[in-house]
C-alpha cells in the first residue's frame, strides 16, 4: 500500500515542467509586446523629428536661395517682393510678410519647399519700392527676413528661420584707414620718400616704431562725425579729438549713439602721441569706448575688375580724361580734345585705363597737373542724380570740369533719388589744389585758375595703394573740405596742416557720414561680392506641430 500511494504522488508531478514552460511563454509573450508597443509608439515621434529636420534643411535653402540673390546684386532688397522669379514655371518666393496666399518654391530634386517673407522696418506694415526706410532699419543698417519651409507639399508641419543682414563693407564707415602713418608715397623729397617707402610702408604701428615713420594723430580739433575703422594698431591721440556723431549734419540731434570706433589692436585702442599730448577724446559710441580687436578688412589690389564691368554696359576711356557731370547726363573731354556729351552709362560704371603700359604719374605734393596724356587720371565734378562710380586706373582728382565754372569743384547728388557715387582710384583720390612756390608758398589765383575754397564732395572714396590727400596741402591756405559720404584709404592722407590755433596751409576737414551707405552702395563698389550683404544673426521661429 505504501508503494502504492508512492507511484501515485510521483503520477500526479508529470505535467509540472509543462506548466511552467507555458508560463514563462506567456510572460515572455508580455515583455515583447510591451516592447513592440512601446517601439511603434516612438514611430510617430520619430517621423516627426526626421520631418522637421527636412524642414530646418529647406529653410536654409531658402536663406541660402535670398543670399544668393543679394550676393548677385547688391541692391536685390530694394525691389522687396517684385523680383523675378527663379525660373520659368517658378513663382517669385519672396513676399510681403503676412501675405496670402504665399508663394513658394519647390527645392530642386525634392518635395520640399520655401516661402520667403520680408520683415518691415519698425514702424511699418511691409516693404516699399523706392522707399528703403520701409525695410532696412535706418539706425542699424539691418533688415530682416523670415524662410518658413515645410518638408512635404501639404503637410502643415513647418519651420521658421528669422535672419539679420547687414553689410561687411568698408562703406560702413566715414573713415576707414589700414595703417595711420602719412603715405610714404607722398612724401616730397625724393630720398626720403625712398627711405619711408622701404621702412615705413605696409607695416602697421609696433612693426613700424622707431624708423621715424611720420605718424598722423587726432587732435581736439578733429570732429569723426560718423563710425570709423583702422586696421592699424591703434589711434593716435593728443586732446580731446571727438568720435562718434551727437547731432547730424543738418543740425539736428540724433536720438541714440549708433557710431562705433574699430580698431585692430587691444587695450583702449587709443594711446597719447608723446608725453606732451593728453589721451582724453570724446567717445560717442552705444557703449562708450572704442571696439577693439576688430577683425581686419583687407583692401583689394586693384580696380581691374571694374574695366570689364566698364566694357561690358558701361563707359570706358583712357588717358587723361575730364567729366562734368550733370545729373543723368555728363561731358566728356579726353586726352585727345575730344568732347562729347552723353548719359551716364546704363550700369553706372565709368573706368579711365591707362593709355600706355605705365604712367609717371604726379606726387601730390608737387602736383602742377601736367602728367603725361596717357596716364590713366580722371579730372571730375558737377552733380550726378543716377547711381555712378567713376574708377581710374591711377589717380581721380576732385576739379573744375566746367568751363563756365572754373572756380567751382564740388561733386554734389541731385534731385529727390537715392543716386550715390564712388570715386575708385588705383593710387591716390586727390583734390586739386594749385599753389606757386618760391620765395614764399601762395595759393594760385588767376582768372584761369582762381582758388578752390570751400569744396563739398558727396561720395564714397576708395583709394586702394594710397590716400584722399590735398595736393600741395603744405602750401597756401584755402577754406573748408566737406566729405559727406565716406573715405577709404590705404594710408592717411594729409587735407591740410595746422595747431591748436587753427589751419596753417590747406583745407580744414570737415567729414560727415551718409548713412544711406549702410544699406546702399555705388554700382559694383570694390567688387560685388565685397560689398554684399551677410546674414549677422540667425534664429528659429518654433511653430506648432
Amino acid at each position: 500500500m505504501p508503494d502504492v500511494l508512492k507511484r501515485l504522488q510521483l503520477r500526479s508531478e508529470r505535467g509540472i515542467t509543462m506548466f511552467l514552460v507555458v508560463v514563462a511563454m506567456l510572460v515572455t509573450t508580455m515583455f515583447v509586446a510591451a516592447a513592440f508597443a512601446a517601439v511603434n509608439g516612438d514611430l510617430p515621434v520619430s517621423g516627426v523629428a526626421v520631418e522637421r529636420k527636412s524642414s530646418y534643411a529647406a529653410a536654409e535653402a531658402g536663406l541660402n536661395f535670398y543670399l544668393n540673390r543679394l550676393q548677385q546684386d547688391p541692391d536685390y532688397w530694394t525691389k522687396c517682393d517684385t523680383g523675378k522669379a527663379p525660373n520659368s514655371g517658378e513663382l517669385n518666393p519672396v513676399n510681403q510678410l503676412g501675405a496670402s496666399p504665399l508663394r513658394w518654391r519647390t527645392i530642386p530634386g525634392s518635395s520640399d519647399e520655401y516661402t520667403i517673407e520680408l520683415i518691415p522696418a519698425p514702424g511699418y506694415t511691409s516693404c516699399v519700392v523706392g522707399k528703403q526706410y520701409t525695410f532696412v532699419d535706418m539706425n542699424t543698417g539691418t533688415f530682416k527676413v523670415k524662410v518658413t519651409a515645410r518638408s512635404y507639399t501639404g503637410q502643415g508641419r513647418t519651420r521658421s528661420i528669422v535672419a539679420t543682414f547687414r553689410r561687411d563693407s568698408f562703406l560702413n564707415f566715414v573713415y576707414f584707414t589700414n595703417y595711420e602713418n602719412r603715405d610714404p608715397s607722398a612724401e616730397d623729397d625724393d630720398t626720403e620718400r625712398a627711405r619711408q617707402v622701404k621702412y615705413c610702408a605696409d607695416r602697421y604701428r609696433s612693426a613700424r616704431a622707431g624708423n621715424n615713420c611720420p605718424e598722423i594723430q587726432f587732435a581736439t580739433a578733429d570732429k569723426l562725425n560718423g563710425p570709423l575703422h583702422t586696421n592699424d594698431d591703434n589711434l593716435l591721440i593728443c586732446g580731446t579729438p571727438t568720435f562718434g556723431r551727437l547731432v547730424n549734419e543738418d543740425g539736428t540731434t540724433r536720438t541714440t549713439k549708433t557710431d562705433y570706433v574699430e580698431v585692430r589692436g587691444g587695450g583702449t585702442g587709443h594711446v597719447a602721441n608723446g608725453t606732451s599730448c593728453a589721451d582724453t577724446p570724446t567717445i560717442n559710441t552705444p557703449t562708450g569706448k572704442f571696439s577693439v580687436n576688430a577683425k581686419p578688412l583687407a583692401l583689394p589690389e586693384s580696380n581691374a575688375e571694374l574695366l570689364a564691368v566698364a566694357k561690358n554696359g558701361g563707359t570706358y576711356y583712357s588717358g587723361i580724361t575730364k567729366i562734368f557731370l550733370r545729373g543723368n547726363m555728363m561731358d566728356v573731354t579726353t586726352s585727345n580734345g575730344n568732347k562729347t556729351t552723353s548719359p551716364l552709362p546704363n550700369n553706372g560704371v565709368i573706368y579711365v585705363d591707362n593709355a600706355s603700359a605705365s604712367c609717371d604719374g604726379e606726387i601730390p605734393t608737387r602736383a602742377n597737373y601736367d602728367e603725361a596724356t596717357s596716364c590713366g587720371n580722371v579730372y571730375v565734378s558737377g552733380t550726378y542724380s543716377q547711381p555712378l562710380t567713376i574708377a581710374a586706373a591711377n589717380d581721380v582728382i576732385v576739379a573744375p570740369t566746367d568751363p563756365n565754372n572754373v572756380g567751382n569743384a564740388d561733386i554734389r547728388q541731385t534731385g529727390s533719388n537715392d543716386a550715390v557715387l564712388g570715386l575708385i582710384a588705383n593710387n591716390f583720390v586727390r583734390v586739386m589744389h594749385r599753389v606757386t612756390r618760391g620765395s614764399s608758398c601762395t595759393n594760385t589765383n588767376s582768372l584761369a585758375y582762381p582758388t578752390l575754397t570751400n569744396i563739398r564732395v558727396e561720395a564714397a572714396i576708395l583709394a586702394l595703394q594710397h590716400s584722399w590727400i590735398v595736393d600741395n596741402y603744405d602750401c597756401g591756405k584755402a577754406g573748408t573740405l566737406t566729405v559727406s559720404g565716406a573715405i577709404v584709404q590705404k594710408y592717411r592722407g594729409p587735407v591740410g596742416t595746422g595747431s591748436s590755433s587753427g589751419v596753417a596751409t590747406g583745407y580744414a576737414k570737415n567729414y560727415w557720414y551718409d548713412d544711406r551707405f549702410l544699406y546702399r552702395s555705388p554700382p559694383y563698389f570694390l567688387t560685388p561680392v565685397a560689398a554684399a550683404w551677410d546674414i549677422v544673426r540667425e534664429h528659429e521661429i518654433v511653430a506648432g506641430s
